[in-house]
């Protein structure tokens, strides 16, 4: 329809920033009507320059995006745990940024309305599966713990309270890699690849592929293919490495 989404690191007043959503039209080669989607108020943006997450898909009329921590771990707030902020979160609009009446946490009191899911880390990848419309996601753990999630509506994906993954100096985060009510990754990697986009594979050209999950990997240099069941990993393989960062 014309529009053109961009998500990018906000610069803020004194050298902080925080992730922002627009929208606007390229007409005779100009930038215009640029809308504003998602932002917070930058005298809440963070000195951080790290974990801004961003990624953005469509199903429908709404639009998922994704917000990472935005600090590393030896300086972490755990505000991915605290819904009056955005950090940290799996957030649901329209496509205009207005917040939809049946988001879990639209009627909440000092809750920020637009959030979906909470308790990741960075969300690198977001991708809706077309055969049931689920909606996935991968995400950066520190050192170790990278994610592949199903994300549900209103589910705790439980960063930073339990991970597989820890500090960059070996320390712990948390004692605990599972906790009641916390869900649990549908794939765990650690070692970290560095889990990058992910794409269903809707095309024709590779039938055996349809409907196969495909996943990047920065750090380990990996491209993955996955087959799922539901929620169920019934086959991962390696269709190559070392090619370079995917």
């Amino acid at each position: 329809n014309g529009w053109i989404y961009l998500s990018y690191s906000d610069r803020g007043p004194h050298d902080t920033a925080m992730t922002k959503i627009v929208r606007g039209r390229v007409r005779d080669g100009r930038w215009v009507d640029q809308e504003t989607v998602f932002a917070i108020r930058p005298e809440d943006y963070q000195p951080s320059s790290v974990l801004f997450g961003g990624r953005m898909v469509f199903q429908g009329q709404y639009l998922f995006f994704s917000v990472g921590e935005r600090g590393m771990e030896q300086g972490t707030t755990g505000k991915a745990q605290d819904l009056s902020v955005a950090n940290g979160k799996i957030h649901r609009v329209f496509a205009d940024g207005s917040v939809p009446s049946d988001n879990p946490l639209a009627r909440q009191a000092g809750a920020v309305g637009s959030i979906w899911a909470w308790g990741v880390r960075n969300p690198q990848g977001l991708a809706i599966n077309p055969r049931d419309q689920g909606l996935w996601e991968t995400e950066h753990g520190p050192r170790g713990g990278d994610e592949l999630n199903h994300i549900k509506r209103a589910a705790n994906y439980g960063w930073p309270l339990i991970t597989y993954g820890m500090n960059y100096d070996g320390t712990p985060i948390s004692d605990r890699t599972e906790a009641p009510g916390l869900e649990q990754p549908v794939i765990n990697w650690t070692p970290s690849i560095a889990a990058s986009e992910i794409e269903f594979y809707s095309g024709d050209r590779f039938p055996r592929w349809k409907g196969n999950l495909f996943i990047g990997s920065l750090a380990q240099q990996k491209f993955l293919r996955v087959v799922l069941d539901g929620e169920k990993v019934v086959h991962r393989e390696e269709v190559f490495s070392r090619l370079g960062r995917v």
